[in-house]
């Protein structure tokens, strides 16, 4: 299995990929061709056992250099990463991998952390919260109006992309 340098990335900086993983997926990537002084570093860390990995083993600027090394311009920005997992967010909630409510629940809750939201999920996060309290009878409606959202913010990234 190929690994995904730009989701990995956007997973760790987000905080949802632990630190004592990255010696394996930088031994991982090696194997995969990528190569640097930082990876290397990272994945001699491998043959430790992932209890006796500690954050001070690992630092900043060696994960930064170590995504660098594998195409990812490193650190990405909070805003930046919160966007990218709301697009895989709106990618499962429309390709039926996932519930429409939960998704956007995952968006509000996780993505946004019950804050403000940007802009470009504000949309999402509204019907969310509008969606917890709906009477059974608006739940058509609130599920079209999420579909209808996150099908504006992907095509809104792709306009972005393009």
């Amino acid at each position: 299995m190929r690994i995904d340098p730009k989701k990995l990335a956007v997973d760790y900086y987000f905080g949802d990929l632990q630190y004592w993983k990255l010696p394996r997926i930088a031994a991982d990537a090696l194997e995969e061709g990528y190569d640097g002084p930082a990876l290397r570093k990272l994945a001699w860390l491998a043959n430790l056992s992932s209890h006796d990995i500690r954050a001070e083993d690992i630092g900043a600027s060696e994960i930064d250099a170590a995504f660098c090394e594998m195409g990812v311009n490193a650190p990405i920005a909070k805003d930046v990463e919160q966007l990218a997992l709301a697009v895989e967010s709106a990618n499962r909630a429309l390709n039926g991998q996932s519930n429409v409510f939960d998704e956007a629940t995952h968006v509000r809750v996780h993505l946004c952390r019950l804050s403000e939201p940007p802009e470009s999920l504000r949309q999402i996060v509204s019907l969310s919260k509008e969606a917890g309290n709906a009477p059974r009878s608006e739940w058509n409606r609130t599920e079209a109006d999420l579909n209808h959202a996150f099908s504006d913010l992907l095509m809104s990234q792709k306009a972005t992309s393009a």
